[in-house]
This record gives structure tokens, C-alpha cells and sequence, in this order.
């Protein structure tokens, strides 16, 4: 029995430090994947990124000018007159 026992305390005394150093390896390795990914990631996410600068740009482009077309007072359709170009038209055609 007391040879059970130093067995399992020699067993004891050596795995915790063992432990700690391999799980140290591990947590290493792990932030060395996590890193290796976000610069392998980073470069595609900047293409990305570009792209949605880019399409933003022209959808503010687009937007100005429909702004510009609504507002523009010599542009503007005058409603009144389309209808009544459009019930005289019905009228004629009776």
C-alpha cells in the first residue's frame, strides 16, 4: 500500500507541471492558428471592403442625382396638366 501511494504521488508531483507546459503548448498553438487565419482573412476582407467603399460611392452618386431630378423645379412634371392631357385623351377617344 505505501508503495501505491509514492507511486501515485511521484505520478502526481509529475503530470501538474506537465500539464501546465503542454496546455501553455496548446493555448500557443491556438493563437498561432487564430493569427495565421486573420492575415490569410485580412487580405480578403480588405478586397471586400474596398468593394463596399467603391459601391457605396456610386450609390451616393446615384442618389445625388435623383435628389437633383426631384427637386429641380423646371424638371418637375406638373400633375395637373397630365391629367388633363389624360382625360382628354380618354374623351377623344369616345
Amino acid at each position: 500500500m505505501a508503495a501505491l501511494i509514492s507511486l501515485v504521488s511521484i505520478i502526481m508531483v509529475f503530470s501538474v507541471p506537465l500539464a501546465a507546459i503542454l496546455g501553455g503548448y496548446y493555448i500557443k498553438l491556438q493563437k498561432m492558428k487564430m493569427n495565421s487565419n486573420y492575415n490569410e482573412n485580412s487580405s480578403e476582407l480588405k478586397k471586400q471592403i474596398g468593394h463596399l467603399l467603391a459601391e457605396n460611392e456610386e450609390i451616393k452618386k446615384r442618389l445625388k442625382n435623383l435628389e437633383y431630378i426631384l427637386t429641380d423645379e423646371d424638371r418637375r412634371i406638373n400633375l395637373e396638366y397630365e391629367k388633363e392631357q389624360i382625360r382628354l385623351d380618354k374623351e377623344n377617344k369616345r
